[in-house]
């Protein structure tokens, strides 16, 4: 079996822009209680989403089908970790979102040269939007955002022999997409609510497109405290030389918000 073969290495800027989204999200709560009109919702959440697309690493390797289910997934999972966070002053607001996760996915039969490949994928998305509210009621709130959203992907691919020899390869990509939308909240009742957003971005700045897409049902448990149940749907498809990210994720998302 050959050495592992490492393309698209980090790049300076790429690396400083990286820093620069992950210490505005870290620096929220600090912002927080400098100022006192701000409202705060914070919300970890776990998202039980299948994953499927095609990935590509290096000239030579044939791109690799990914379809891995939720059991898959959850099976084959190292760590993932993921919160929301959103603050409000008035009319305007700022919105983040961090993912990380680490997991295994195999493809089907690859052939004639290679059996099978292993994927091995770790992902951290860092989302950060400037958000302005368009309309409100005492039953509904909506905002428009845009901002930034930063992928950080390593796939490490392990092919079985087929035709020719077994074979692992490596490569790694960041990028940063432009991102628009809305999302908004709406009471159903006393304690019942409705919530959603909806963006999309790259728009070959990044990665040629994005989309992520949620809605959801919520039940408020204490004037601070809710819970949400609902469905997410994401995709993003980068190409850059022979780095392919081509992938959709999809399923039930389950989150608690705190509100301060």
């Amino acid at each position: 079996m050959s050495e592992p073969y490492t393309i698209a290495p980090k790049d300076v800027r790429k690396r400083h822009v990286r820093r620069v989204l992950a210490g505005l999200l870290f620096c929220m709560p600090m912002a927080a209680q400098a100022q006192d009109n701000w409202e705060w919702r914070v919300a970890p959440y776990l998202w039980g989403s299948a994953l499927s697309g095609t990935a590509a690493t290096v000239p030579g390797l044939p791109p690799v089908d990914v379809d891995a289910s939720f059991s898959d997934i959850l099976d084959n999972l190292d760590f993932a970790g993921m919160i929301a966070v959103r603050a409000r002053n008035g009319r305007w607001g700022i919105s983040g979102d961090l993912q990380y996760i680490k997991l295994n996915a195999a493809s089907g039969p690859i052939g004639p040269n290679y059996g099978q490949a292993q994927a091995k994928i770790k992902n951290t998305i860092v989302s950060l939007f400037a958000d302005y509210q368009v309309s409100q009621s005492q039953d509904h709130e909506l905002w428009v955002s845009g901002g930034l959203r930063h992928w950080s992907v390593t796939t490490d691919l392990t092919f079985t022999p087929g035709a020719l020899p077994g074979r692992t390869a490596n490569g790694s990509d960041d990028w940063v997409d432009p991102v628009i939308g809305f999302y908004g909240r709406k009471a159903l009742g006393e304690r019942t609510y409705v919530s959603g957003w909806a963006y999309a971005g790259g728009f070959g700045a990044g990665s040629e497109s994005m989309v992520d897409v949620f809605g959801g049902f919520g039940y408020q448990f204490t004037p601070t405290t809710s819970g949400v149940l609902g469905y997410r749907y994401m995709a993003v498809d980068r190409r850059n030389g022979s780095f392919v990210y081509d992938m959709k994720q999809q399923g039930p998302l389950m989150g608690v918000v705190f509100n301060f």
